[in-house]
């Protein structure tokens, strides 16, 4: 009977996961999504599956590089399904009703109470302090991450009790691959199933028994010990370096030393696990006093409760085996996060696998709690405990339901916290993604007042600024943004381009000539510190126009062309030149051989309109000048 309810225990745990952020498939990318996956073209193909394994850039469009191939491969495979964002967010929403699953098998197994399994992993199911970790979808990685972790212990203690079942450590070796290869919390696993192994041992009446226990984590060490030497052979170190920071600039994860990062974290710890029993406040952006020492009362507080409850959690008692397992659990995952200075240090996301543990510690005290209210009726519990599921599942589905819009998200952001960098800065760059160039400069003006050294919020800056049409753009405020910029990263080919543009956008505007030879200058300089692109030529020859030199210009693009960078723009640029020059019949040659590569592009479409009216005309023709220089894709906001 006891195994029946288990049975449909597991699956109303799953249900509920799903049924508590169904609303989640309505979003859109936000925030990170963007580099990692909907502009990532490594993960639009599954044919890129031996890169994930191999190549530390497949991770991000161009924002970093980190070896997570499980991830990737996840990525993929939702893409090959459907490229919409609803695919990727169901993705999540399944894996997270899988860890809620296998939290329940986990702790069914460990304590033999189906009712109390089912009570925490239902919770956890439903908790809203996991919204940030299911709606992010470039935070899938803490969710199978998490899934690897519990599906190995689940499996280790089959492992154990079954005598060396086959199927249990085939699942623990497949477990392991699927949590380092999505992210370095992974590594854990190995000590976990050590703890785990220790504080069953009661249940291992022989030598023997020590040995087969020891046998299924003898696989997982080897794993775990390849994974670091791959991480070290391709990203150059196995681990993070945690020393010579220099505490410039806590904001960012290179600009806190170790000491003031353990010191923060001590304040944050206590707020984030009382958001674990109360999820209120949650925020994209959660306010961070940073700390630089251990004599701050602050810090001594929150440190002192931290390791208070942690001592209390791992004393002898009722339950104190699964209690320990527990706690060994929620440190080791949060561990890394707790001592590498991130760019984010307190991020929700990454309360995620720490819950499992907190769950399994619950367990223990559930039983206690029901011989305190053992005088309160058993509908009133049954009750309340509907009530809070309810209020869980509300709140979630509710939080779900901002990511619909990320302009609303980091409205609500806003609301909370008007000093929020990341909610400036987050509202900017969506709308720059949506075209709103001009809408875009205040919030990241704003965001770049409130963290100044910020180098992708001041590089988002300029990228709006030299973006919006001529009669609303501020071309003072272009050069001097770029001048900063360009003295912070002078050998940056992108920061240089997007220079370029601001002294065009400049000499258009004023009329200066000797901001063309800059431009063009500057342009050409890229050649000097990064390989050749065409858009490099294509700066080149909008200044060189600029100066009254058509056939200069045009020269600019032929050597593009020359070199192989010869894409649809460069051609088209190069086709409106030869018009301007009156060789009409070469740029509609141009022309129509760009036409096969993309027929729909209306630049084309409107070249062959204009061939079609002017074919008796004068071979001279309008003159057509080189359009405006073209907004830049918007980079989006970077949250490590």
């Amino acid at each position: 009977m006891n195994n029946l309810f288990a049975t449909r225990a597991g699956w109303v745990v799953v249900l509920l996961a799903m049924c508590a952020y169904g609303a989640s498939l309505l979003g859109e990318f936000v925030f990170d999504d963007i580099h990692s996956v909907s502009a990532n073209p490594a993960v639009h193909s599954l044919a890129n599956f031996g890169q994930f394994w191999t190549d530390p850039d497949a991770f991000s469009a161009g924002q970093g590089r980190m070896y997570r191939p499980a991830l990737l491969t996840s990525f993929a495979v939702n893409w090959a399904i459907s490229p919409a964002a609803w695919s990727l967010k169901l993705g999540n929403v399944l894996i997270h009703a899988a860890v809620s699953g296998m939290l329940f098998w986990w702790l069914f197994r460990l304590t033999r109470r189906s009712r109390g399994a089912f009570v925490m992993a239902a919770l956890f199911a439903v908790h809203p302090l996991a919204s940030e970790a299911i709606n992010l979808v470039s935070a899938r990685s803490e969710l199978l991450a998490a899934l690897g972790i519990v599906t190995a212990l689940f499996a280790h203690v089959n492992w154990q009790r079954r005598r060396g079942s086959l199927a249990a450590l085939l699942m623990m070796v497949f477990a392991t691959i699927i949590a380092c290869g999505s992210k370095e919390t992974g590594v854990v696993i190995p000590g976990l199933l050590l703890v785990q192994t220790f504080c069953l041992r009661h249940r291992m009446a022989n030598a023997a028994d020590w040995r087969r226990a020891m046998a299924g984590i003898a696989p997982v060490i080897l794993l775990v010990v390849g994974y670091l030497v791959v991480r070290k052979l391709l990203l150059g170190q196995a681990t993070v370096h945690l020393l010579g920071r220099t505490g410039e600039d806590p904001g960012s994860g290179h600009g806190r030393t170790l000491l003031m990062q353990l010191a923060t974290m001590g304040t944050l710890l206590p707020r984030m696990l009382w958001q674990s029993l109360a999820p209120m406040q949650l925020s994209l952006d959660p306010v961070v006093v940073y700390r630089d020492t251990f004599l701050d009362p602050a810090v001594l507080l929150g440190w002192s409760t931290m390791l208070g409850l942690t001592l209390v959690g791992v004393w002898r008692g009722v339950h104190a085996r699964v209690r320990r397992i527990g706690i060994a659990m929620a440190w080791a995952i949060a561990l890394p996060w707790i001592i590498i200075p991130l760019n984010v240090p307190f991020a929700e996301h990454r309360f995620y696998g720490p819950m499992l543990g907190l769950a399994a510690v619950a367990v223990t005290v559930l039983p206690r709690l029901q011989v305190l209210l053992a005088a309160v009726p058993r509908p009133a519990l049954h009750g309340t405990f509907a009530v809070v599921l309810t209020l869980f599942v509300v709140g979630s589905a509710h939080r779900s339901l901002c990511y619909q819009d990320e302009r609303e998200l980091w409205r609500v952001e806003l609301a909370q916290n008007p000093e929020s960098f990341r909610g400036w800065w987050g509202t900017g760059a969506c709308q720059m993604r949506h075209g709103n160039y001009a809408q875009a400069i205040g919030p990241l003006e704003r965001a770049h007042e409130l963290y100044p050294e910020h180098h992708d919020a001041l590089r988002n800056l300029l990228e709006a600024l030299v973006a919006v049409p001529d009669n609303q753009a501020d071309s003072a405020r272009s050069l001097a943004v770029g001048a900063e910029l360009l003295e912070r990263s002078p050998d940056d080919p992108w920061v240089r381009t997007l220079v370029v543009q601001a002294n065009l956008q400049a000499a258009r505007l004023v009329g200066n000539d000797e901001l063309w030879g800059v431009a063009e200058q500057m342009a050409l300089s890229c050649l000097e510190i990064a390989s050749p692109k065409g858009y490099v030529y294509q700066l080149a020859a909008r200044a060189r126009h600029g100066q009254g030199d058509v056939e200069g210009a045009l020269a600019h693009l032929n050597t593009s062309v020359a070199c192989g960078l010869d894409s649809a723009d460069v051609q088209f640029d190069r086709a409106r030149l030869l018009h301007e020059l009156g060789r009409t019949k070469e740029a509609r040659w141009i022309i129509f051989d760009v036409q096969r590569t993309d027929p729909t592009d209306p630049r084309i479409i409107g070249a062959l309109r204009h061939f079609a009216k002017s074919r008796d005309s004068s071979k001279s023709g309008p003159q057509i000048v080189p359009p405006e220089a073209p907004a830049s894709a918007a980079m989006p906001p970077k949250q490590p």
